[in-house]
C-alpha cells in the first residue's frame, strides 16, 4: 500500500547490482540454502558478495593461506573440550550481572533451581551465580 509523502524502504545494494544480478544472487542464495541448510543467510550472502566482487587471484591467495597457514589459536585450544572448559571457567569467575529490577519472590521449597540470585548493593542490580 502506498502512503502519500512516504517512500518505500529500498533494499540495500552496496555493490550496485543490476536487477538481473540481484535475481541471479537471489537464485544463488536459494540454492546455497538447499545445499548448506545450517549456514546462516547473512554469512551465505557475505560469501556470495565476496566471491562475486573479488578477483580470482585474490580468492586463490585466500584458499592457499587457509590450506598452508596453521590456525593461530591452535596452541591455545587443542581440543573442543578445553575450549568449552575455558568458557565455563570464565562464566564462573565473572558472573552475569542483571541490571533490570528484579521482583521479590518468596522461595519455593517445591522447586529447586540450578542458579541463585543474590541481591547486590545497588537496588537495580543482582548477581546470578551458577551452583554446580
Amino acid at each position: 500500500m502506498e502512503v502519500e509523502g512516504l517512500e518505500r524502504k529500498k533494499q540495500d545494494n552496496p555493490y550496485n547490482y543490476t536487477e538481473d544480478q540481484l535475481a541471479e544472487k537471489k537464485l544463488a542464495l536459494h540454492n546455497m540454502k538447499i545445499i548448506y541448510p545450517d549456514v546462516n543467510e547473512f554469512y551465505a550472502e557475505m560469501v556470495y558478495d565476496m566471491c562475486k566482487n573479488t578477483d580470482e587471484a585474490k580468492i586463490e591467495l585466500l584458499k592457499q593461506k587457509i590450506l598452508n597457514e596453521p590456525f593461530k589459536y591452535k596452541e591455545r585450544y587443542k581440543t573442543l573440550q578445553e575450549e568449552l572448559d575455558l568458557v565455563v571457567n570464565d562464566t564462573i569467575l565473572n558472573p552475569i550481572v542483571v541490571t533490570l529490577p528484579l521482583e521479590k519472590v518468596e522461595p519455593n521449597t517445591e522447586c529447586e533451581t540450578d542458579f541463585a540470585v543474590e541481591p547486590n548493593t545497588d537496588d537495580n542490580e543482582a548477581v546470578i551465580n551458577s551452583q554446580d
